[in-house]
């Protein structure tokens, strides 16, 4: 009976870390690599929010990207939340901060130095403060800097987009 009861408890703990995609957070070195990530996948609307653990705004807003995964996650909209702090943070502060929030979105870890060279490619406004999200749809963009005070704002985004043809 006892080992019935670990060999479930085990395997539920398993099957729980394999659902989570943050369970291990990859760290990006260059933009390329965040790029290949977008390009990828089979997705019709893609949201990149930038933030950080030091950033108010950005943990405020963090909860309405984790409703919009529960309403959108079966309709082809993916959710990339892109961490712009140090490698060195992520065991720290990073993993901690997801942990806490329980988010569920893909977390990754953007260390590129060059933000005048790539933030121009998600847009040309940005100077690369936080919070800053771009929704994009084929052609499609939408960008805003600064954060999202409702979930309702970042869902009629999301539904503006979707809603093009």
């Amino acid at each position: 009976m006892f080992l019935s009861i670990a060999t479930f408890i085990g395997n539920t703990a398993c099957n729980s870390e394999e659902t989570n995609p943050n369970t291990t957070i990859e760290i990006l070195e260059s933009f390329s690599e965040l790029q290949n990530l977008i390009d990828e996948g089979d997705h019709e609307v893609l949201i990149l929010n930038f933030w950080s653990t030091t950033c108010a705004p950005c943990i405020k807003e963090m909860p309405h990207f984790n409703t919009l995964n529960s309403t959108y996650g079966d309709k082809k909209v993916k959710i990339l939340l892109v961490s712009l702090e140090k490698a060195k943070r992520l065991d720290t502060h990073i993993y901690p901060f997801v942990k806490k929030l329980a988010i569920v979105p893909e977390v990754v870890v953007l260390t590129d130095p060059n933000y005048n060279i790539w933030t121009d490619n998600i847009d040309t406004s940005w100077y690369g403060a936080l919070p800053a999200t771009l929704i994009t749809k084929g052609d499609e963009r939408k960008f805003r800097f600064g954060s999202y005070e409702t979930y309702e704002e970042l869902q009629t985004d999301v539904e503006e987009l979707l809603q093009q043809q």
